[in-house]
């Protein structure tokens, strides 16, 4: 009974930080309409800040931020190039074909790890992998098959995203993810309180302020979850969960943005779900076999 409450422990911490993210990147997409795009991520990080400050005066967790310090410095300039890069984009193409793009990443880190750290991929991993890349190109459709510059924005984050995972497979025994997102609030916090001291817009209304606090404390807390999901269980049975976000952004497409729902995209993103969930368990097993 209580190996089965904590797996359903880690099932809604997992789900739930999943969900926040995309509930994270929905309020971007609306701000980004009513406010200079650098301003939605400034209140991403700088109020991700003030909560992470005060979580840690509250909780006082043991964090050893002088571990792996590089890297911690490398990762975190990952995320935040990828969070720009994000919020661009989601002034510019549909919310769900952002996801639908962002889940090449677990396959641009298999790469990554077979070339740099002789991680091979197994024949059913292939296959997977294949699968997994022909649902994306099929849910995308005409979508996003017209070449244009504006195509650099989805493209980086999971570039990026993949990146910060195969330097943390780098450091596998840094186990202290606290550390990395308090370096990558703080760099983002820093670096765009300096851009937009010089370049600050007056919000239209007041409100616009709150729904800026909102976007940052969804920042904190679906990282706090998924860190915690984590801590329970481990990352491979975590990551499963990740692609509920196609789930959640299809959802909200229609509920919030008005976007009708396309048989072909949900067709594709269905063989996402099931190719990337299968792609991850095969290549999961083979490392504790």
């Amino acid at each position: 009974m209580q190996n089965q409450t904590s797996i359903l422990n880690v099932i809604l911490l997992a789900a739930g930080g999943f969900f926040m993210f995309v509930c994270m990147d929905s309020t971007a997409k609306y701000l980004g309409t009513v406010m200079p795009v650098t301003q939605a991520i400034w209140g991403r990080f700088f109020f991700h800040l003030v909560s992470l400050i005060i979580f840690f005066l509250i909780f006082k967790p043991k964090v050893n931020l002088k571990k792996n310090f590089k890297v911690q410095i490398i990762r975190s300039i990952l995320m935040v190039t990828a969070t720009t890069f994000m919020f661009f984009s989601l002034q510019k193409f549909d919310l769900v074909d952002i996801y639908v793009v962002f889940f090449t990443a677990p396959l641009i880190v298999s790469l990554l790890s077979a070339y740099f750290l002789k991680d091979i991929l197994t024949f059913k991993g292939i296959i997977l992998m294949l699968l997994s890349f022909g649902s994306i190109i099929y849910s995308l459709g005409p979508s996003m098959k017209i070449f244009s510059i504006d195509l650099i924005f989805p493209i980086v984050p999971p570039i990026c995203w993949a990146l910060y995972q195969f330097f943390t497979k780098v450091v596998s025994g840094d186990n202290d993810p606290f550390a990395a997102i308090f370096y990558t609030s703080i760099l983002g916090a820093i670096i765009f309180t300096i851009f937009i001291f010089f370049n600050w817009e007056p919000l239209d209304k007041n409100i616009y302020w709150l729904y800026l606090l909102i976007l940052g404390v969804a920042g904190f807390v679906s990282h706090s979850l998924i860190i915690y999901a984590i801590q329970l269980s481990n990352l491979s049975f975590v990551t499963n969960f990740q692609y509920s976000q196609l789930i959640w952004s299809t959802i909200i497409n229609f509920l919030i943005f008005s976007v009708p729902f396309d048989i072909n995209k949900l067709i594709g993103v269905v063989g996402i779900i099931v190719f990337g969930i299968l792609f991850i368990r095969t290549e999961g097993s083979k490392k504790t076999t």
